[in-house]
């Protein structure tokens, strides 16, 4: 383009369409907003040579292009070979289409690359287009929207396709616009084109006509809604928990619908578990007559259910929930050793508190409650939070356990006067039985020896059944260290005085060693002694006595030349009431021995002595 010879023309154009109109239109493109050019269009043979004229300032600004630059460029000489050629394209198009054109395109340009809609418009003088005028607008902006609206729409679709809840959108007449895969697969239709499908198509009717009328409260009253509801899929039936909002548009009118819906068959399910749980603990605790504490160890604030204060007397309105009246109820002689077993447990000493105290009734009465609890909360620094217990009346078992120590100190009584009467009786006659030797000749010699042999034999007896009681109807006594040589000595001598016709030894390579026993521990020799020597058949019966120490034990042995026991019989020979062999005795002799035997942590048995006759056997822990 050339300077004065253009312009002149261009001004000579303008004029034709008058001086007020060649003003308005200058105004018009040197104000516009938009970027407008102008294009010279010139027929070369089948081609066409396109050349830049003008440029608005709005064009120079936004391109950065003056029109000093622009004015005689033709597409390829101003944007370069690849992109003039694309340009140039979209203006032969105008050309030979005769009419207006709208395009996008990308441009390279000083002021950077930029996205354009851009209006290309004909003009048109004798028959053939001569000009060009081009509108551009940068819609860079807004093509960086649209890209970042694209990468938030993959986002959300990979959020939406990834959800285990299923998400579905449907417009106001209830078809369906969208789907996730969790929603297909719920509804069984990954595979198909769920556009244009709406309820009927999936669900059963009555389900239907649920979904149709929640869909209309939404609509209609634009008001988010949550459900509950049981909707039938391909695996069965599933609880869900549905959300439905509306969505609106730019003016605010509501055009569709979003649901999104959980599966909670696995939280309903537990739900009804726990509740099934709860109803038959609280039956349980009924029944039981349980009395149920609840202590915030943070306020000290106590909550105890009907039962608590039912077992008191009172109703729950009246119960102080305040642990400080809790204490107040607590019989003052008991309160230190509830206070020792709750600091024991609150310092991490015991698994659980528990206690077996006195509490005030509402008439005043003191009654006996066992106490369990157990800390369930601790804070980060182990400090205590929250503990929660039982009560339980235990009044009717401790008067029983009152009426069964009334009975005991009874029957202790009993035992001592018939141990001590009877047996000094027996005593008696034996002494009489041992003068009577000088004066009874030999016809009535066998029959005193049977007197005496059985007069013994029943001191025996008398002793044992005292021994049996004495630990029948006593606790354990404290065991101390006692040595076990002596002990045996004794009872051997004993035994060789008590029974004169058999021979009784014992090894001088007895150690010295001691176990952990009470004074009950002389019984154990005595009666495998004696249970040696009456169960003998032998017309001298030869008894021997010896002793191991090995392994942290003492392993003491009793063997006899009597008629042995016979395999099946071993293990039955300790039980209660077992005779043995004959029916001498009260079979109470070897119970006793194994009953104190066990209570010292050790074991006794009992095997075949060569060649003929028993061992019996008893181990015992010594003392370290």
């Amino acid at each position: 383009m050339h300077e004065d010879p253009d312009a002149d023309t261009d001004t000579g154009t303008l004029r034709t369409l008058g001086g007020e109109s060649e003003e308005i239109y200058e105004v018009i493109f040197r104000e516009m907003a938009d970027a407008v050019f102008l294009i010279d269009v010139e027929r070369t043979g089948d081609d066409y040579t396109f050349v830049f004229r003008r440029n608005n300032a709005s064009h120079r600004h936004q391109t950065g292009l003056s029109e000093d630059e622009m004015r005689g460029q033709t597409p390829r000489e101003l944007l370069g070979d690849e992109q003039g050629a694309a340009v140039a394209a979209n203006y032969r198009r105008c050309v030979e289409k005769g009419d207006t054109i709208e395009y996008e395109e990308t441009l390279g340009l000083p002021g950077g690359t930029s996205h354009w809609q851009t209006k290309l418009t004909p003009i048109t003088e004798g028959g053939r287009v001569t000009r060009i005028v081009g509108v551009a607008r940068d819609i860079t902006d807004r093509k960086e929207r649209e890209r970042e609206m694209k990468r938030l729409h993959r986002r959300f679709e990979t959020v939406l396709g990834t959800m285990s809840a299923a998400v579905f959108l449907k417009d106001t007449d209830g078809r369906y616009l969208m789907m996730n895969r969790a929603c297909r697969e719920l509804f069984d239709v990954e595979e198909q084109d769920i556009v244009e499908l709406t309820d009927d198509d999936l669900l059963p009717p009555a389900v239907v006509e649920k979904a149709r009328a929640d869909d209309r409260h939404v609509i209609e009253n634009g008001e988010t809604i949550e459900i509950e509801e049981t909707v039938p899929a391909a695996t069965g039936n599933t609880v869900r928990l549905t959300r439905k909002s509306p969505v609106y548009d730019d003016d605010g009118e509501v055009v569709a619908l979003c649901g999104v819906s959980t599966d909670i068959t696995g939280q309903k399910r537990r739900e009804r578990e726990l509740q099934r749980l709860k109803e038959r603990f609280e039956l349980a605790v009924e029944g039981a007559n349980l009395g149920l504490w609840d202590w915030d160890m943070t306020s000290d604030e106590v909550e105890f259910n009907e039962q608590w204060a039912r077992m008191l007397g009172y109703s729950p309105d009246e119960i102080d929930s305040r642990i400080e009246a809790w204490e107040r109820r607590v019989h003052p002689d008991d309160l230190d050793r509830v206070e020792d077993a709750l600091d024991d447990h609150m310092a991490g000493e015991t698994d659980l508190y528990e206690t077996e105290h006195r509490m005030e009734t509402a008439d005043g009465r003191w009654k006996w409650i066992r106490d369990i609890g157990k800390i369930v909360e601790r804070d980060e620094d182990g400090e205590p939070l929250r503990a929660v217990g039982i009560h339980l009346d235990v009044g009717e078992r401790k008067e029983y356990e009152r009426a069964l120590e009334r009975q005991r100190d009874n029957l202790e009584v009993l035992n001592q006067v018939v141990r001590h009467d009877v047996r000094n009786a027996l005593q008696l006659v034996l002494a009489h039985a041992d003068i009577l030797e000088e004066y009874v000749g030999d016809d009535g010699e066998a029959h005193l020896r049977r007197i005496l042999e059985a007069g013994r034999e029943a001191v025996d007896i008398i002793r044992t059944a005292g021994d049996v009681t004495k630990v029948l109807l006593r606790s354990e006594a404290e065991r101390t260290a006692i040595d076990v040589r002596p002990i045996l000595e004794e009872q051997v001598d004993d035994a060789r005085t008590s029974h004169e016709r058999a021979i009784v030894s014992i090894e001088e390579t007895i150690p010295n060693v001691e176990v952990l026993a009470d004074d009950m521990l002389e019984s154990v020799f005595r009666n495998l002694l004696n249970n040696a020597i009456v169960h003998n058949d032998k017309e001298l019966p030869t008894i021997t006595v010896s002793a191991t120490a090995a392994d942290e034990a003492v392993r003491i042995c009793v063997t006899d030349n009597g008629p042995g026991i016979p395999d099946d019989q071993k293990e039955r020979i300790f039980d209660e009431g077992e005779k043995g062999l004959d029916s001498q005795g009260t079979g109470l002799g070897l119970y006793l021995v194994r009953t104190l035997v066990d209570r010292y942590g050790g074991r006794v048995w009992v095997e075949d002595n060569e060649p003929e006759g028993s061992v019996f056997i008893v181990e015992l822990p010594t003392c370290e």
